[in-house]
């Protein structure tokens, strides 16, 4: 089978990145980018060169067939499915299983010289690292981000290899864009209490199950996804199963199922879910990895998470196109896109790797919704693709604050800076620029604002084009967060005050 060339890509850089010298690695791909082909095609490198098996880790049972029929109909291997119950394991060149089942017979698998972990993030395979000492393991993942902050995944792994981004398998067409909601009137997410690292289910579930907040998740489908199929991710099973009774009396096709839900009814629900136009199931937690339902057209996560990677993986449920869909709607009740940021939004996950979120600790995304139709957009859009909304310019006041400021660096010579700096390293003009800018505004502004940064920042990011041009450089996103990582840490040094 040939690879995509981004699939190729990444399986090159981790071979040069275990051949290094590392012997523990992180892939992270983006759901959609065909994690287990990936790793299929791997596990068949290594096995021709190196003459030793591979073991491959999945977190469900329906994963254990998939990866079997991807390693025996593209790359022609035959794997040892270990399953529990076994009291004997032949000798295979890949064995795919579950964790648990793995542990229990851990010691009858021999030669293993590779381990590939599936959604490497779920803490309950770490356990395996100790015990495969000489092997090399990769860990895949969408999100590399550990489920408990305490143990990130850098204390794992020693390095990690990113794959394509999602904005750039929706430019292909590999998955589908989004448009994402955000509840008005919804649950104080600020108001909720932190065990372990997550918000307290109990409390939660007693806020989402009030009355007005049952009645406000089938009012805004109703306004933005009405007869759409759609996915519900409630807090528990309680809670789930007033959402579902809500929707049924507003005169939806609706069901519930969870955990204890008897695997013939999940099964039958499951079919009745694909087959029916503007179903609506209501879940617990268990439709969030694993679950492929390309038909789903609308996601409504109907609950808070302080966690990116359940954020992303709720709302990626809705991402897989198909004939007649290239979109999907995301509707969130629970405040999660202004900490976790939009679902299609890019994201530098090697820095998130190295330097992971302390736990307890939200950030606040770069996002802002339109005041005319609710959508939530990049906090730098200035015009609403979804109703054409412009939004207004910065405040005159600020104008007014700044305009010496504007003055002074208008007459800013980046071609003059250059020319002087020519001696020094090629960055040297590039931050100089920054601490120009930060200096000028302590000097004409009394105090920082976001409204401020984001006026002085776009000064900046004209003056760093001009500096790329006169290097004969793109102007890319690397520049522009290096811009404005520069413009922050230098304007925190003369502002103490201001919490950006």
């Amino acid at each position: 089978m040939i690879l995509r060339p981004y699939q190729q890509n990444l399986s090159d850089e981790l071979a040069k990145c275990l051949a290094s010298g590392k012997r523990k690695v992180v892939a992270q791909l983006a759901t959609g980018g065909g994690k287990t082909i990936c790793f299929a095609s791997i596990s068949k490198r290594f096995t021709d060169r190196s003459g030793k098996s591979v073991v491959i880790l999945v977190h469900r049972k329906e994963l254990l067939q998939q990866t079997r029929r991807a390693l025996s109909q593209n790359f022609g291997i035959e794997p040892q499915i270990i399953v529990a119950g076994m009291k004997y394991i032949p000798e295979a060149k890949v064995y795919v299983a579950m964790v648990e089942t793995l542990k229990r017979r851990i010691d009858w698998v021999k030669n293993i010289g590779l381990v590939i972990i599936d959604e490497a993030h779920i803490a309950n395979f770490n356990k395996i690292h100790e015990h495969f000492e000489d092997a090399f393991f990769i860990g895949f993942t969408a999100t590399p981000l550990a489920s408990g902050k305490d143990k990130p995944m850098k204390n794992y792994y020693e390095d990690i290899v990113c794959g394509i981004d999602i904005p750039d398998l929706i430019k292909m067409g590999n998955l589908a864009q989004n448009a994402t909601y955000a509840a008005r009137d919804a649950v104080n997410r600020n108001a909720l209490n932190i065990v372990g690292g997550e918000f307290d289910t109990g409390q939660m579930a007693l806020e989402f199950s009030k009355p007005k907040y049952i009645k406000n998740a089938v009012k805004i489908y109703a306004e933005k996804a009405n007869g759409t199929k759609a996915i519900v991710f409630n807090v528990n099973i309680e809670h789930s199963l007033l959402v579902n009774q809500a929707f049924i009396d507003a005169g939806y096709d609706s069901k519930h199922f969870d955990g204890t839900t008897h695997e013939n009814e999940r099964e039958a629900i499951l079919a009745w879910f694909e087959i029916t136009e503007g179903a609506i199931l209501n879940n617990v937690g268990i439709a969030t990895t694993g679950f492929d339902e390309p038909s789903i057209e609308t996601v409504i996560v109907n609950r808070s998470t302080m966690s990116m990677p359940l954020w992303l993986q709720m709302t990626g449920r809705g991402s897989r196109p198909i004939k007649d869909k290239n979109k999907f709607i995301i509707l969130d009740m629970g405040g999660n896109v202004n900490s976790h940021g939009d679902w299609c939004d890019s994201r530098d996950w090697a820095e998130i790797f190295h330097n992971p979120p302390k736990k307890g600790k939200e950030g606040v995304a770069p996002v802002k919704e339109c005041p005319q139709c609710f959508k939530i957009l990049h906090a730098r859009t200035m015009e609403c693709d979804e109703c054409g909304y412009i939004f207004p310019p910065p405040k005159p006041t600020v104008e007014e604050e700044l305009k010496e400021f504007v003055l002074v660096t208008k007459n800013l010579d980046v071609s003059e800076m250059i020319s002087k700096n020519k001696d020094k390293k090629p960055y040297y003009t590039f931050f100089q620029i920054g601490f120009n800018l930060a200096t000028q505004a302590k000097y004409n502004t009394s105090e920082m604002n976001q409204e401020k940064f984001n006026f002085i920042l776009l000064t900046y990011f004209e003056k760093a084009e001009v500096w790329c041009r006169a290097k004969g450089i793109k102007f890319n996103k690397f520049h522009r967060e290096l811009a404005e990582k520069t413009l922050t840490d230098n304007l925190k040094k003369s502002f103490k005050t201001w919490n950006p």
